[in-house]
């Protein structure tokens, strides 16, 4: 399990241009489709406002790097590898999972799914 924040939220504007960022990233990545999961929020409002999300895929490492296609988005992204032991840990994947919550602030605004 991971949790990835990009790393340029104050270059994000309109919120539908977020969820469109994300979106884009899912297209890319489709051969991931079948051997990972992800759920990508939006956070926030218009001129203000946070793409993180939680991804889950085969192994323990970052699969992005297996192929040069999937590293486009990859880098725009800041990664923490999540234990599933830990309390804090299991209570950021099930807020992502219901799109609940808030981050650093910002509410819930769109969330997409990768599946």
């Amino acid at each position: 399990m991971w949790f990835c924040e990009y790393k340029y939220p104050e270059e994000l504007a309109l919120t539908f241009m977020s969820s469109n960022l994300v979106g884009g990233m899912f297209q890319r990545i489709e051969k991931l489709r079948k051997n990972a999961f992800a759920s990508m929020i939006v956070y926030g409002e218009n001129n203000n406002n946070q793409i993180a999300g939680v991804w889950i895929w085969k192994g323990h490492d970052l699969v992005f790097p297996m192929c040069s296609d999937w590293t486009t988005d990859y880098e725009s992204y800041s990664w923490k590898k999540l234990n599933p032991e830990d309390e804090s840990d299991r209570k950021l994947v099930n807020q992502f999972l219901l799109w609940e919550g808030d981050l650093n602030g910002k509410q819930f605004n769109s969330g997409k799914i990768f599946k």
